[in-house]
């Protein structure tokens, strides 16, 4: 029995020496834990004098007395074994503050492998960890199939918030000396997206210019006071980093409070700075997608386009009147197709030359779209042909337009060198019967056009003028 207290007595001289000027707190218990000595990391940790621990259970440092009890059943109790592994527990300092610490625990053994007394080594990894979470809810963001990218930036905007404890996030962008809010979060939704300020009188110009992260921690206590963000708006922290579009400035992402805030640490930085390269990213991505996406939309619409006249091919044209033919047989509403020719379009190009015949083509395109109604199709056929196509509409009305577009192709002021030359049509009409397709409708227009050439040209036939005398 002597044994014990005297081989607990002299390890109680020897600690101090041991841990005292350890870096990293390092608390000693005895068998029934209470604390036999506390180095000065330890009391700077917790905020307490030698004289407040000693003599009084560890119990006194655990913010969950659960975690006392759990540790005391895994590491700090007569047959524990030799620390292996770290753990995180969450303590409480003497102001109430509670902080994570990652501790090393375990017993003191002597030299017949009894349990003299129990050491922790703790070191305050609060920071470390809310980092580690917010690193992992910034994952769970980015990778959410469920957001689009505005909502990404206002989930990041919150989160940055919430982990820096600075109320206010934006995401801006800087053109010249305008600086526009893009998106915010403000506790009062006083800032919108839209708003401008000038560039100089925001605490980015410190940000932007230097292509860097900056934080002010205490505005109204540093260097730049007599900002004009800080005279007009009393923001006493500021955490801002630029971000970049396809290795250009685009604007900021910054969080700041009215109140001071503690220094920023190193991990801020770099948590801001992957915020913003996130954006960044995303921001260029969106516009390669949108710039693919406008060269899909042009490469259809060169697919479906005459490059002379700008109107509908004859490719799209027959998937579009087929379509159109499908839809007045379900649906049973008139539909009527016109064929155009230029007359004597051979002796123009013969004359005047192949490009004066390329302008009479731009010209009739330019008319024929100008007149007709967004429903109309007009397409290139070939050649000089053109092709028409009037939904809902009867032959009647179809003879209506033409004859308007007509008057208006012939009055035209097209003069080739100088010469003024009417311009003369014939155009053949037709309209769709129930057991019609795409051949058939388009060879009665064709057979109707035929007609109005051989009757002396610059006129409308329609199918029902086929087989008639001439008048």
């Amino acid at each position: 029995m002597p044994e014990k207290p005297a081989s607990l007595s002299a390890l109680r001289g020897v600690l101090p020496y041991v841990f005292g000027h350890m870096d990293v707190a390092a608390i000693v218990a005895d068998a029934d834990r209470r604390i036999i000595m506390i180095n000065d990391a330890a009391l700077e940790m917790f905020g307490y004098d030698e004289a407040e621990l000693k003599g009084h259970e560890t119990r006194i440092i655990y913010a969950d007395p659960d975690d006392f009890e759990e540790q005391g059943r895994k590491r700090f109790n007569k047959e524990a074994q030799e620390a292996q592994e770290t753990y995180i527990t969450r303590y409480r300092c003497k102001n109430g503050n509670v902080f994570e610490g990652e501790t090393l625990g375990g017993p003191i053994k002597s030299t017949d492998d009894e349990n003299l007394a129990f050491v922790g080594f703790i070191r305050d990894v609060t920071h470390r960890v809310a980092t580690e979470q917010t690193l992992s809810k910034l994952h769970s963001i980015t990778s959410s199939r469920d957001l689009n990218f505005q909502a990404r930036v206002d989930a990041i905007l919150r989160l940055g918030t919430e982990h820096f404890g600075l109320p206010i996030g934006i995401f801006s962008h800087i053109h010249g000396n305008l600086y526009t809010v893009m998106q915010a979060v403000h506790p009062d939704d006083a800032l919108t997206p839209g708003m401008t300020f000038e560039f100089a009188n925001t605490y980015c110009s410190h940000v932007f210019d230097v292509t860097d992260v900056r934080g002010f921690y205490h505005v109204g206590e540093s260097d730049i006071r007599a900002h004009p963000c800080y005279q007009s708006f009393q923001l006493e922290a500021y955490l801002g980093s630029t971000i970049f579009v396809d290795g250009h400035r685009y604007g900021t992402l910054n969080f700041s409070s009215p109140e001071p805030t503690r220094p920023f640490r190193a991990q801020d930085i770099e948590l801001v700075r992957l915020f913003a390269e996130w954006i960044g990213h995303e921001l260029a991505r969106k516009r390669d997608l949108e710039a693919l996406e406008n060269a899909k939309q042009e490469l259809e619409i060169l697919a479906r386009t005459d490059a002379l006249t700008g109107l509908f091919n004859r490719g799209y044209m027959e998937d579009r009147l087929s379509g159109e033919i499908d839809r007045s047989r379900r649906y049973k509403h008139p539909l009527t197709v016109a064929l155009f020719d230029f007359d004597h379009f051979k002796k123009l190009n013969d004359t005047y030359g192949h490009a004066a015949g390329d302008e009479a083509l731009k010209l009739f395109a330019a008319t024929a779209t100008r007149m007709s109604r967004k429903s109309d199709v007009v397409a290139r056929w070939g050649g000089e042909e053109f092709l028409a196509v009037f939904p809902s509409t009867g032959v009647r009305g179809a003879v209506t337009f033409l004859e308007r577009l007509s008057d208006e192709i012939r009055d035209a002021d097209f003069a080739p060198e100088g010469e003024s030359i009417p311009l003369t049509m014939s155009i053949g009409v037709a309209s769709a019967h129930s057991d019609d397709d795409l051949d058939t409708l388009v060879s009665r227009a064709d057979a109707a056009m035929y007609l109005a050439k051989t009757r002396g040209r610059d006129q409308i036939r329609t199918q029902s003028d086929i087989g008639k005398p001439k008048t």
